[in-house]
């Protein structure tokens, strides 16, 4: 996949799908399928999926998922609200369960905006 650049909120991201992460962040290379770096302005999808025994058709839609949940992350970062919900680590607006709640349900929630033309 070809790296691609996205708006969040009047900000450009660039998003790179990678099969090794940066040396700047190889720290989370075994426990993450994807980074989101709010400073540089960039988010890492990794191409390998930690579910070696996926399909075809699981692994991308693993990428996906993953992918939905760093955006979320820009969202949350590019909004102020993750800088602003009590300024640590793992506060409501960064942490991992209610970004992954977001990133999840979102596919769902849109099918029923589309079903009632309501985006």
């Amino acid at each position: 996949m070809d790296s691609k650049t996205i708006n969040i909120l009047g900000t450009e991201y660039t998003i790179n799908f990678v099969d090794k992460f940066p040396e700047h962040m190889s720290e989370f290379e075994d426990s993450a399928d994807g980074l989101f770096n709010g400073l540089n302005r960039e988010i890492f999808i990794h191409t390998r999926n930690s579910q070696q025994d996926l399909t075809e058709s699981g692994k991308k839609q693993g990428v996906k998922r993953s992918l939905r949940h760093e955006i979320i992350h820009a969202f949350l970062f590019e909004s102020g609200l993750g800088s602003n919900s009590l300024n640590h680590y793992s506060a409501w607006a960064e942490n991992e369960e209610m970004v992954d709640w977001f990133a999840i349900q979102s596919p769902k929630i849109f099918k029923v905006f589309r079903e009632l033309d309501i985006l």
